[in-house]
């Protein structure tokens, strides 16, 4: 019976885990894509006349 808990445990641990890491990397792909946006219009877009 505790090895059948544990192992519960342990999964539902690993869900938890991973539903917050993949919250943080899509924050975090979501910053990279408006960072490199943001370059490509100050290098070769309408925001180069500003910068």
């Amino acid at each position: 019976m505790i090895d059948i808990l544990s192992i519960v445990i342990a999964v539902l641990a690993i869900y938890f885990i991973m539903k917050i890491a993949f919250k943080i990397l899509k924050a975090f792909l979501v910053l990279l894509v408006i960072g490199v946006l943001a370059y490509i219009l100050m290098n070769y877009g309408f925001l180069s006349g500003l910068f």
